[in-house]
């Protein structure tokens, strides 16, 4: 049986309608949706460094990664190694949205981006019940509890599925590297001292 965490008892809520939900419970899964999210463009700036691609920071993203321009073919960093690691990263970043005219072939993408946008510049209100419909002039998303834990959910196994991903096509690319390296001496790295308790503070 769950019981609300002490943080959320004897906390006066109005319950208007739809009835918003506001709980620790509740902010945790959409603290695990935005880190999730996040991930997809932490591995294109990672992929950006590691292949030197030369983007500029401000101009990486998960999705255009792989073209100089949008009409461009994939970049020869890719296209010409034979990396299915890299090649399915690709493949999952066509099933993000950036702009409204992207095409997509996930069905969740649209809605996906809709409240990652609302979560880190707008306001998402979580309701509890399914289905909830906003006002016109209303400025927040409204999405259920439900539909958010099946999103979040949706989300975690894509990020999963990126990371193995990105470690299969690292390890492709490490080996592929590897005869050019033969006889290069590799620097040792130093030990260095462990935090003290009070410095992790």
């Amino acid at each position: 049986m769950k019981t609300p965490h002490f943080s959320d008892r004897d906390v006066p809520l109005q319950a208007t309608e739809p009835r918003p939900l506001y709980s620790l419970a509740v902010e945790k899964v959409k603290t695990a949706y935005r880190t999730s999210y996040s991930l997809f463009d932490k591995i294109g700036f990672f992929i950006n460094a590691y292949m030197k691609l030369g983007i500029p920071d401000q101009q990486v993203s998960f999705r255009k990664l792989w073209r100089a321009e949008r009409t461009k073919p994939i970049r020869g960093e890719f296209d010409s190694t034979s990396n299915w690691g890299f090649c399915a990263l690709y493949w999952l970043a066509k099933d993000f949205v950036e702009k409204a005219n992207d095409e997509v072939a996930e069905p969740q993408a649209r809605s996906l981006s809709d409240i990652r946008n609302h979560l880190e510049h707008k306001y998402l209100r979580v309701t509890a019940g399914e289905s909830p419909t906003a006002p016109p002039d209303d400025v927040a998303l409204m999405v259920s509890r439900e539909q958010l834990e099946r999103k979040t959910v949706h989300l975690l196994k894509l990020a999963r599925s990126a990371l193995i991903y990105l470690a299969i096509g690292v390890g492709f690319e490490e080996r592929r590297r590897e005869p050019d390296r033969a006889g290069t001496l590799l620097e040792e790295i130093p030990s260095t001292p462990a935090l003290a308790d009070d410095e992790k503070i």
